[in-house]
């Protein structure tokens, strides 16, 4: 190489070879620092697309979660009030019952069917107040659908059997008034109350409470299926609750795979930027240096 002074290329050199070991070792602080491998697109464009669509799978499959926990608390809801409409008919069922006893007179029975109507009245209020964050559960025609995750698709469907109307509706009548027809009503409900009222107050007999009662099983039955189907829809949306937290799980596993840093790797990058940066401003100084030897050619 010859002696010239203009240009100092071992001094380029030396440079050019610090300001590599300082790039490094910002992107290892970087990292270490932030925990992040890929802080910016540069750092790996693949590897930020892949660990962005994870990330957006992940968010989906934690709000999928809540929306599903949700929907557990809106069945135990659901099913909360048809255990109390239960407990009422089968009142009602007690009732009709000891009033088919031959010690009962007219008066008496009369007295039995208008706690039979009380409690009717009492199940249809738990029908209309039976609300979950404002959604009337039980309308007899409409589906609620809980998302499961961020694709459209992913859904658990609380059907619109298990939320049948549970009241007997008083849209054709009133429960006080003596052959009144009903609707708006669960089918059972409105044949309960049609039997309860269905006789003038002089004309209650033994046979007339039997088939109140006979009206109050077949009710409690259909309560009982429509509470069972809640039950299986909870089992439901408790495995997939399940499933979708495994599910998150694992995709945050391989998210961390391609974006988190890996310090032991990192702290060697560090350790070995550090020492190159030493060398390099080591070299760089005797670069610098290294013209001075055409002084001594001057003299």
């Amino acid at each position: 190489m010859p002696a010239v002074l203009n240009t100092n290329a071992a001094s380029l050199y030396a440079a050019k070879s610090l300001q590599n070991a300082q790039s490094k070792m910002a992107n290892s602080v970087e990292r270490l620092s932030s925990g992040l491998r890929i802080n910016r697109a540069s750092d790996d464009a693949a590897g930020l697309g892949i660990s962005q669509a994870l990330t957006s799978q992940i968010n989906g499959a934690n709000q999928g979660v809540r929306n599903l926990n949700d929907g557990i608390s809106l069945v135990q809801t659901a099913e909360g009030a048809i255990g109390a409409a239960q407990e009422m008919a089968q009142r009602i069922l007690a009732l009709a019952t000891q009033g088919a006893n031959g010690t009962m007179g007219n008066s008496e029975r009369n007295a039995i069917r208008s706690e039979m109507r009380q409690l009717m009245t009492a199940i249809d209020g738990i029908g209309s107040r039976s609300k979950f964050a404002g959604v009337t559960l039980f309308t007899a025609s409409t589906a609620i659908d809980l998302q499961a995750s961020n694709v459209s698709t992913d859904k658990v469907t609380v059907s619109a059997a298990s939320l049948a109307l549970i009241g007997c509706g008083t849209s054709g009548g009133s429960y006080s008034a003596i052959g009144s027809v009903y609707t708006g009503g669960s089918t059972t409900g409105i044949a309960l109350i049609t039997r309860i009222n269905e006789l003038a107050d002089d004309s209650l007999t033994a046979a007339k409470m039997l088939s109140i009662s006979a009206d109050a099983t077949s009710y409690i039955g259909a309560l009982n299926t429509q509470r069972s189907a809640l039950g299986a829809i909870q089992n439901q949306i408790e495995f997939t609750v399940s499933n979708v937290q495994e599910l998150s799980s694992n995709i945050t596993a391989a998210r961390s795979n391609v974006q988190d840093t890996d310090y032991a790797s990192e702290t060697a990058n560090l350790t070995k930027g550090q020492i190159l940066q030493q060398a390099a401003t080591a070299m760089l100084a005797q670069a610098n240096q290294m013209p001075n030897v055409i002084l001594s050619l001057l003299k």
